[in-house]
């Protein structure tokens, strides 16, 4: 096997692993934990929060996944593109992707539990990673 063909092999297995790894948070079945989701303050700090704003991330990185996909099976079908330049271009899209990805949950799950506290709801935290995060939300 060349090395271009394990190069795509490893961006079809990466875009398969996204789309993956996006499906149970896409259904609401990752609760609140220390290892798998989107996991920051305003997460922990409700569970609502948590669903939310790991659906939204999930949905960025199932649409991330396919693209990478369509990228790993598509480029080498391009008359004149190197196997060089398929693996730059998908090398390039993947951390950019997830760079914004992140910034951009980030930003939604601290807005909705920003709304939340604003609206008075009661938080309801699950996690035991919770510890101080309301002192510091009082503190804002």
């Amino acid at each position: 096997m060349s090395e271009a063909a394990v190069v795509r092999f490893a961006f079809i297995v990466a875009g398969l692993l996204l789309i993956g790894l996006s499906i149970p948070m896409l259904q609401r079945r990752i609760a609140p934990n220390p290892v798998y989701g989107l996991r920051i303050r305003a997460t922990f700090a409700d569970e609502w929060v948590w669903y939310e704003a790991n659906a939204r991330a999930a949905k960025h990185l199932f649409i991330l996944g396919l693209v990478i996909l369509i990228l790993a099976i598509g480029l080498p079908l391009v008359p004149g593109l190197r196997a060089d330049d398929h693996s730059a271009i998908i090398a390039i899209v993947m951390p950019i992707s997830t760079i914004l990805i992140c910034v951009v949950a980030i930003r939604y799950a601290n807005r909705l539990l920003a709304e939340r506290i604003a609206s008075g709801v009661e938080l309801q935290p699950r996690s035991p990673l919770t510890r101080g995060v309301f002192k510091s939300l009082r503190r804002r």
